[in-house]
């Protein structure tokens, strides 16, 4: 352990040395919550979690990493930056330190203002490499038709050809709205896009670290658990199995949401045809107004089981932002006929119905949802969220 914590200290200072800065003090965004004066920016300091951290005795707590993490997203040092991302991963991150992140992520996000809307979200980790279709970004579409209200969160590509950002722009909706767009558009439609770049703009100053790091740090995980819209039912697909009882583990601690799930595919980030899933499900069963208690229960979910046969990886691969825009189109269609793209919007728009309350188990959640994708209502509703998107951005120019 202490090779280990020595190594990471010339790490540290190599990549001072190699990057060729000094101390950053950069400005808030402008539209940060909790903004800091400068003289108390310029001499906030990471050291104390650093040397927790290669104390090695204990993990830092959720207060702790919150505090570390409101410094990193007002703009710290680099090189402190690096290093305690770093030595939060070698540690590897506990679901506290994971939700003292989230906490200190929602505090600095620009919020979209819902009110009490019950809202859901369906998205992925990545990192699967699989290169398929946008499957999370249809479902949603999906959802939205069987009746949820949708608050989607997500970005351009990170490690896919095609994210979500990029499919939906190439099919016409408009993706870089404001909070306050995006609450238009979902009054109007029932289904907004939020970007993450201009809802989480603070993330900007971790961005170049991320970089020249070059390695998998808590930030790849975080996106998923910081709904802007603060989206109380969601279906979070991750790569990584190991992931599953952390995330939940945090969003338990954060407690913004009612009911989740948790699900690691066969091979990808997201419930398939190409085998059983593993779901980590979360459920708040407190009253409401009163705080939230969680019951929590990890299951096996085989598509055979509800009738959707198995399928190989080629049958759901994509490619760019206008080859998966128009397979984006063709999966949503009306009518009875299916394949193994289909099916899997038709099961995570499914499991999102189920989350969302709509139907009490998932298998019936995604009876619901087959019958909306059949009776043509998700491209009536993508086509009436592309003009939505396009009449509120315009409108805001003319204003």
């Amino acid at each position: 352990m202490l090779v280990r914590f020595s190594y990471l200290l010339l790490f540290a200072t190599h990549l001072q040395s190699t990057w060729g800065f000094s101390t950053v003090r950069a400005t808030a965004a402008p539209t940060y919550q909790r903004p800091m004066s400068t003289s108390t920016r310029a001499s906030a300091s990471l050291k104390p979690y650093i040397e927790t951290l290669i104390k090695g005795d204990r993990h830092l707590t959720s207060e702790e990493t919150e505090a570390a993490f409101t410094e990193i997203l007002q703009g710290a040092d680099e090189v402190q930056v690096g290093s305690l991302l770093t030595l939060l991963r070698a540690r590897e991150e506990t679901p506290e330190e994971i939700a003292g992140m989230v906490k200190a992520m929602n505090s600095a996000c620009n919020r979209v203002n819902l009110g009490d809307a019950k809202l859901l979200d369906i998205v992925g980790t990545g990192g699967d490499g699989a290169d398929t279709i946008n499957i999370s970004t249809a479902s949603v579409v999906l959802a939205a038709a069987a009746g949820c209200i949708v608050a989607k969160a997500g970005n351009r590509s990170v490690s896919s050809a095609c994210g979500s950002a990029d499919v939906l722009e190439a099919l016409g909706v408009k993706v870089d709205l404001t909070p306050e767009q995006v609450e238009a558009c979902v009054e109007k439609v029932r289904i907004a896009f939020m970007f993450a770049p201009v809802n989480h703009p603070a993330m900007r100053f971790v961005a170049p670290v991320r970089k020249k790091l070059g390695v998998r740090t808590c930030f790849n995980i975080l996106g998923p658990m910081t709904n802007a819209a603060s989206a109380q039912h969601a279906v979070i697909g991750v790569f990584h199995p190991e992931l599953m009882p952390i995330m939940a583990g945090a969003l338990k601690e954060v407690g913004r949401v009612d009911h989740a799930v948790i699900i690691h595919g066969c091979g990808l980030d997201e419930i398939s045809p190409l085998g059983p899933s593993r779901i980590l499900e979360i459920k708040n069963t407190a009253a409401p107004g009163e705080a939230r208690v969680y019951e929590e229960k990890e299951f096996e979910f085989d598509p055979l089981d509800i009738g959707i046969p198995r399928c190989e990886l080629i049958d759901l691969k994509g490619g760019g932002p206008e080859e998966n825009a128009e397979k984006f189109r063709q999966v949503l269609l009306g009518g009875d006929h299916t394949d193994a793209k289909r099916d899997s919007i038709v099961l995570n728009a499914g499991v999102g119905c189920y989350v969302y309350g709509l139907a009490p188990t998932i298998e019936e959640g995604c009876k619901l949802a087959r019958t909306a994708l059949e009776s043509g209502k998700a491209t009536e509703i993508l086509k009436e969220w592309i003009e939505v998107s396009q009449r509120v951005a315009e409108e805001e120019k003319v204003a």
